[in-house]
């Protein structure tokens, strides 16, 4: 059936978000030792112009087929900042996404590929104080706009998310998210979790634990719906999800020869590390 989308607009709280469930807990991982002395050194360059997270986690050593779906449509409650890069292909068009985001503000800009395999610009939006620019970079065009930030409905459980309306149709209740345009795909896949994952019985755990980027990821199998399949040209998927974040690292979708026909592929990322908001200030007031 045709599904109804309903999204729950940004919150004031953005990423800022904290958890209180037993994932957070006091004991580091070795990654976030690492982030705590990047921290440390950002902040004696510059006080003022540097958001430094404050999220603490530890990687859980076990999920079911339900904790990782609520990561995956709750990503906004587990990380503060990001940055990283990656690669998609989408209906035959491979594009790039380098991104940087915070509570405070953040961009993403998309490049295209031509068949040389040279990459030109084609869009950036940038955000900040309730702000969105969102520019054109083949035509020099830049767009301004406000967003209103509305209070957070708090984490969504599966069960919330999905739900039927009276006519039995299928309706999926979406988190809220920063704008920063296709770098959602990978850092806020909501959309993607509900296509693909929102069933449980038509997907599983392929591995519980595979080291990818230097995250810790759980792989997912599972066969598309009779419409999805028909849309994408596709017959099954994979999902590679950060275990912390429920980041979207990478996926792929196969047609029936088993040939990957659409993929992103993360290629750099960095989860809960400072960022430069002064240099993403400068940049804004140059458009």
């Amino acid at each position: 059936m045709k599904r109804i989308t309903v999204l729950i607009l940004l919150t004031t709280t953005l990423l800022g978000c904290t958890q209180s469930t037993s994932q957070h807990t006091s004991e580091k991982p070795a990654s976030e030792i690492e982030v705590k002395n990047e921290q440390t050194i950002s902040v004696q360059q510059n006080e003022k112009n540097i958001y430094v997270p404050t999220m603490q986690y530890a990687t859980p050593s076990q999920m079911t087929k339900e904790d990782v779906l609520t990561k995956l449509i709750n990503t906004i409650d587990h990380f503060e900042t990001a940055e990283g890069k990656f690669e998609m292909l989408r209906n035959g068009y491979t594009k790039l996404v380098e991104y940087k985001v915070s509570p405070q503000a953040g961009f993403s800009t998309v490049f295209v590929m031509n068949e040389k395999g040279v990459k030109t610009k084609e869009q950036t939006i940038y955000y900040k104080d309730e702000k969105v620019w969102s520019v054109d970079e083949v035509n020099k065009a830049v767009r301004e706009k406000k967003y209103q930030l509305p209070t957070s409905k708090g984490t969504l459980t599966p069960t919330e998310a999905y739900q039927k309306n009276a006519n039995n149709e299928s309706i999926a209740y979406y988190r809220e998210r920063p704008p920063i345009g296709l770098a959602q795909t990978s850092l806020f896949p909501y959309e993607i979790a509900s296509n693909f994952a929102g069933d449980l019985d038509k997907w599983d755990i392929e591995k519980d634990n595979e080291k990818l980027l230097g995250r810790n990821a759980i792989v997912m199998k599972g066969t598309l719906n009779k419409s999805a399949s028909k849309k994408q040209n596709a017959d099954t998927f994979r999902f590679w999800v950060d275990k912390d974040a429920g980041i979207l690292i990478k996926f792929e979708l196969y047609n029936a020869k088993g040939e990957v026909v659409d993929y992103l592929r993360t290629s750099e990322i960095k989860v809960n590390v400072p960022i430069n908001i002064g240099e993403i200030e400068s940049r804004i007031e140059q458009l």
